[in-house]
């Protein structure tokens, strides 16, 4: 199943997802998956895998069926982090999910689910450390904060401050 060949793809989840369908549909196991932004000059050579809405409903739709709800919050969580070559090794956790079954969610030994589960944890963190640590200066009349966090934490931060803040003017700017 491996190939000499890397995925390259538009950085959005969708199209993740869809080098996710390529892979396992395909039966090929790409050396790296990139964003088209972030691509590495190789050898291998780059294969585009355009984003496709209906290929990408199937792929999400297969992971808490096939695998584990948990597995899907997961998945959809480290896509978000820092995690080094997340692609491959959320690529490398869904295809053992597909194996395995809801039994991933307890394999945490396994190579390709410790890095995974521990981007996981770094990025809830991450997020609860500065839900309880950012600081907002009055800036006109209007709540500013500055952050600078690893992992793109700030649509699960934001959540949180227009619960709390819903009647102010306020900005985290990341």
């Amino acid at each position: 199943m491996p190939a000499y060949v890397n995925y390259l793809y538009d950085g959005s989840l969708a199209g993740f997802y869809c080098c996710v369908h390529r892979s396992v549909y395909g039966r090929e196991l790409p050396q790296g998956i990139y964003p088209e932004a972030a691509a590495p000059q190789t050898l291998f050579p780059m294969k585009f895998i355009p984003a496709d809405q209906e290929r990408a409903g199937r792929v999400r739709a297969s992971i808490p069926a096939k695998i584990s709800p948990n597995a899907l919050h997961v998945t959809e969580t480290v896509f978000l982090s820092c995690l080094a070559a997340k692609e491959r090794k959320l690529l490398d956790y869904l295809l053992l999910g597909y194996q395995e079954g809801k039994r991933l969610d307890r394999m945490l030994g396994r190579e390709a689910v410790a890095p995974v589960l521990d981007a996981y944890k770094g990025f809830w963190r991450e997020r609860h450390h500065l839900l309880g640590f950012i600081r907002f200066a009055d800036y006109g009349g209007a709540l500013v904060s500055v952050i600078s966090p690893k992992n793109f934490v700030l649509p699960y931060l934001a959540r949180h401050f227009v619960s709390r803040y819903g009647d102010e003017n306020f900005m985290i700017y990341d």
